[in-house]
């Protein structure tokens, strides 16, 4: 089963931003990912001040993953967090162009 976790995080500056973004490199850098896919930073469009960190994984969902807390831990000095975690859904497509979600 693949689940995601997101660390979103509203900075206080411009600042603040830049050293989230380099904390989160050191981070990734400093970790074994044995059952992560895809560790990705986005930064919003408009404002430079919010960014969303997703953490995809491949086993069965907990309440959230060490890395996600540690990461929301240790931002948590830069501004406010939010983290949420997302259990993929398989989707069926039926001929009408309409789809159901199996579980």
């Amino acid at each position: 089963m693949d689940w995601l976790e997101t660390v979103n995080i509203r900075s206080a500056g411009v600042i603040e931003a830049g050293k989230v973004l380099d904390l989160c490199r050191q981070i990734f850098e400093s970790t074994a990912f044995e059952t992560a896919l895809k560790l990705k930073v986005f930064c919003n469009a408009k404002y430079a001040t919010d960014i969303s960190i997703h953490l995809q994984w491949k086993s069965d969902p907990g309440p959230s993953s060490v890395l996600g807390s540690q990461l929301s831990s240790v931002l948590g000095d830069f501004g406010l967090i939010s983290r949420t975690l997302w259990i993929e859904q398989e989707m069926v497509v039926q001929p009408e162009n309409e789809f159901t979600v199996e579980r």
